[in-house]
């Protein structure tokens, strides 16, 4: 009575320090040494079910005979198919086994004692369970006080499976938070990045304003605007939209930025531009994802603005109680043919007037209900709102718009106001 008291204090004993481990790798010594503890054996080892390879893996083996040292023959990816050995029996069938004597027991296979001098006499092995779904086994080897395992030891080790499975569960729901946590905490520091290809947004004499926002559906997205300034005192001002989001658009976004930015050093015209732009970045894009821009160059003083468009909503030439789409170029979106063409057209900007450029998260954003924005309301507002801060408006009329709901795509707005 004396020995099954000490035993089951243990096992509560074990089930507090379990609950305290988090890591996999403190966890499963002290899982074995817990076993031992409790069945009162010679040698213990656990294996953890591979669910895709479906096979056991050997995980930790502990040895009071032999030591540590001798264990390190098993540590080396050994892997067992289900079925096989007394482990694999176990698993399979997914229920305890009790084999008085190891050495005439078909199942059992010698290789482990083989590699390591120990000599099995007697196993208890066990399933690990946690809601019905096998993860793996642990088993005790040789009684220390007896010649075999008997009924009570079973169900202590049995007790103690359970015991196992809460805490494998516990310390891989740990791992993943802590993966998140740091996944998290790199898409953080992306977004930060990410900022730093917003240009600042430049002064301008007169009362003239050139203004962007662009805020990402997720951490970091594939939206980009720019101001460049040319050496004749225009600027080259544009909205990409890189199709997809979260990383893999901003990836490519910030390659397109490199890009567009080493070219506008060639001061170009809108429609020559984006033709170098296309030809270099079809090198990364490869046809198998794509970027709309709208190019524009424009000139503060006389109001001039020669643009381009690369299959990109027309901006919109915003006046008081007026807004109407500019006339659309030709122009494929960047990254889809090797060799494209594009269309330079142009207007002047009169004083009191805004153009107003957006990405497709603007239109396209929906309320609770999945309602788009739309076009019509995406006018009706740039209208009513009129200029200056015809841009900041817009995108605050969206927001209201889309409410609590999360945003669908990234959203891009950029306003040129000549005063």
């Amino acid at each position: 009575m004396k020995t099954q008291a000490n035993r089951l204090k243990k096992l509560i004993q074990a089930n507090q320090v379990l609950a305290s481990i988090e890591s996999l790798v403190d966890l499963l010594p002290q899982l074995l040494r817990l076993a031992q503890d409790v069945t009162g054996a010679e040698a213990s080892s656990i294996m953890l079910y591979n669910k895709e390879k479906n096979v056991l893996n050997f995980a930790w083996a502990m040895n009071d005979v032999l030591g540590d040292k001798a264990m390190k023959n098993l540590k080396t990816g050994f892997e067992l198919p289900m079925g096989q050995g007394i482990a694999g029996w176990v698993a399979e069938h997914q229920q305890p086994l009790n084999v008085v004597d190891a050495q005439s027991d078909d199942r059992f296979s010698k290789e482990a004692d083989r590699k390591t001098g120990f000599t099995t006499k007697c196993i208890l092995c066990t399933p690990i369970i946690h809601n019905d779904e096998l993860l793996g086994v642990v088993q005790v080897l040789n009684s220390v006080d007896k010649e075999c395992f008997g009924k009570e030891d079973e169900e202590l080790l049995e007790s103690f499976g359970h015991l196992a499975g809460v805490a494998l569960v516990r310390s891989e729901l740990m791992l993943q938070r802590l993966n998140q946590q740091k996944f998290e905490t790199q898409l953080e520091a992306a977004a930060r990045i990410q900022k730093q290809f917003n240009p600042r947004q430049p002064k301008l004499e007169g009362g003239n304003i050139i203004w962007g926002s662009s805020l990402p559906a997720q951490f970091v997205g594939g939206d980009l605007y720019d101001f460049i300034p040319n050496s004749d005192g225009s600027w080259y001002i544009y909205v990409a939209d890189v199709s997809g989001k979260g990383l893999p658009a901003a990836l490519i976004m910030s390659a397109l930025w490199t890009r567009i930015r080493a070219e506008a050093l060639n001061e170009k015209a809108p429609g020559e531009m984006l033709k170098a732009v296309n030809s270099g970045a079809f090198d990364f894009m490869n046809g198998e994802v794509f970027a709309t821009m709208a190019l524009l160059r424009y000139f503060p003083e006389s109001g001039k603005c020669e643009y381009s468009m690369a299959g990109h909503p027309p901006p919109f030439l915003v006046d008081e109680g007026t807004a109407d789409p500019i006339e659309k170029t030709f122009g494929l979106p960047v990254g889809i043919l090797e060799d494209g063409d594009f269309e330079t057209g142009e207007f002047c900007l009169e004083k009191g007037q805004s153009l107003v450029i957006v990405s497709d998260g603007v239109d396209e954003a929906r309320d609770a209900q999945g309602e788009f924005f739309g076009e019509e309301r995406m006018e009706e507002t740039l209208r009513q709102e009129g200029v200056p801060q015809a841009g900041e408006k817009l995108l605050k009329a969206v927001a209201d718009w889309r409410g609590e709901t999360p945003p669908n795509d990234d959203t891009t707005v950029v306003e040129i106001y000549r005063a």
